[in-house]
């Protein structure tokens, strides 16, 4: 009997997790790369924009139909 509502949907959810998963994979490989800080979380900041366009693209809606 759980009549909450969801805040985010399913695919909302996978596709801030997968972008924010490659924003800190990008700013972990630029601290490593010998980069300091402010360039990794600049560097980590455009990959997770840019990821995220670019999972909503990948990601279907299945909401439209074949």
């Amino acid at each position: 009997m759980n009549d909450r509502r969801q805040l985010l949907s399913v695919r909302t959810t996978l596709i801030l997790a997968l972008a924010a998963t490659t924003g800190v994979a990008v700013a972990a490989l630029t601290v490593l790369s010998g980069q300091d800080w402010p360039v990794a979380l600049l560097a980590a900041g455009a990959a997770t924009a840019t990821a995220t366009g670019l999972f909503d693209q990948i990601i279907g809606d299945t909401t439209d139909g074949p």
